[in-house]
């Protein structure tokens, strides 16, 4: 069995880390989806900042009232009742042909945009700076409901002249408002005043074949900064009350303030951000393990040779674990010197010699036999080799060689020519 890892050691440990830096930025992205930096300070119904909406949406929400902040299929939501608020909406090439559709609702709050500010360093979700946007992106959002009317700052207080909900809003120059054209074009509905002042509208209805439009020309009266002065909530309240139904919902459509619309298929959601940064994890994974098991595909691989049988089998086995274990160099010591006291034994040498008088003795029975080999001297040499060298190797096998010839020519006469003597 082979215990070789399938992968490197620092390759593993490489894809491990980028597998835990995937994983935790993927974590990061998809709890912050649809909360960007911008979209949390800016005019959305998720937005606590000045400009932002949730105030009203959590009064809306304690009072009973279902509240639905829609990221897509803004439309789809509306059920029987229900209203749609459009607030403050980003207008652009891209966006205006998807506004216009939202404009079809059958009950809508139109809140015109105003203002804009710098997200804060030191205190998230609340604004560094506030500033008043262009004249002209109001205009250009009431172009799509009313040609013709135009959009005007009032630098001081006004007196509100119409009031149909009989409750005062408290605004703080300029004040946004709606001025009609004196000469009004026949194929327009006018604006009727909900609230008014002489300067201008309000809040104003439009009605045209069925579906009902509330604008809100300054969003001051509805947004966190203004929303808890005076009878402002009060006013925003009685407004959205007057368009929903009774059992119907608000949603506030936040696709218009830059939150992705969902695909239209489940299949497609796996390559949106930042789902499809799961997915890229998923193929990588496949991707190992394709790469740690494809060489186990195709033929079976070959069985190892089973041990071979017969002498000559077991001895090539024997040497084959001797070689594994490292242990060669122990094994030929004692086999020198096992073979040493054999031939002591077997030429009947004094019990009570051993060691270096043992070997003395069987030189000189080697002399008296006429031996060419000397024990002695191949003791002594195997003595001076040392161990931790692997090309001893070769000197101890050539020693056991002599010191088993050694054997044969002082025990059975046989002289021989060892190699390397």
């Amino acid at each position: 069995m082979n215990d070789e890892p399938i992968f490197p050691r620092r390759v593993l440990l490489g894809w491990i880390g980028a597998a835990v830096a995937l994983f935790a930025v993927s974590l990061y992205f998809m709890g912050s989806r649809g909360v960007g930096s911008s979209d949390r300070t800016g005019p959305s119904a998720f937005s606590r900042s000045a400009i932002g909406y949730a105030g009203i949406a959590e009064v809306l929400q304690r009072r009973g009232v279902p509240v639905i902040k829609s990221r897509y299929n803004s439309l789809e939501k509306l059920s029987a009742g229900s209203l749609l608020v459009i607030a403050e909406p980003m207008l652009s090439a891209q966006s205006e042909s998807s506004i216009r559709t939202l404009l079809t609702a059958w009950e809508l709050l139109l809140v015109l945009p105003k203002w804009g500010g710098q997200p804060s360093e030191d205190h998230p979700g609340w604004l560094s700076t506030l500033r008043e946007r262009p004249n002209s992106d109001a205009q250009r959002i009431l172009a799509l409901i009313a040609a013709g009317a135009t959009v005007s700052r009032e630098p001081r207080p006004v007196t509100w002249t119409t009031n149909q909900l009989g409750l005062a809003p408290t605004l703080d120059a300029p004040i946004q408002l709606i001025r009609e054209p004196r000469i009004q074009p026949i194929s327009r509905p006018r604006i009727r005043v909900i609230v008014g002042a002489d300067e201008g509208i309000l809040i104003g209805e439009i009605v045209e074949r069925g579906h009902r439009i509330w604008v809100l020309s300054d969003p001051d009266i509805i947004a966190n900064r203004g929303f808890g002065r005076g009878d402002n909530a009060a006013l925003s309240l009685a407004a959205i009350e007057a368009l929903r139904g009774r059992d119907g919902s608000v949603v506030f459509d936040e696709t218009v303030h830059g939150f992705g619309a969902a695909p239209a298929s489940p299949v497609l959601l796996l390559f949106e951000f930042p789902f499809v940064v799961a997915t890229v994890q998923v193929l990588i994974a496949v991707a190992l393990l394709l790469w740690a098991t494809l060489a186990r595909f195709g033929a079976a691989q070959t069985r190892p040779p089973a041990l071979s049988a017969g002498r000559s089998g077991l001895l090539s086995n024997m040497a084959a674990l001797i070689e594994d274990t490292g242990q060669q160099e122990a094994i030929i010591r004692r086999y020198v010197a096992g073979t040493v006291r054999d031939v002591g034994r077997q030429l009947h040498a004094p019990r009570e010699i051993s060691g270096n008088r043992l070997v003395g003795w069987l030189q000189r029975v080697g002399s008296a036999r006429g031996t060419k080999i000397d024990c002695g001297a191949v003791i002594k040499e195997l003595a001076g080799v040392t161990g931790g060298r692997r090309r001893n190797i070769s000197v101890l096998l050539r020693l056991a060689r002599r010191i088993h010839q050694w054997k044969g020519e002082i025990i059975d006469g046989r002289v021989g020519h060892p190699r390397g003597h």
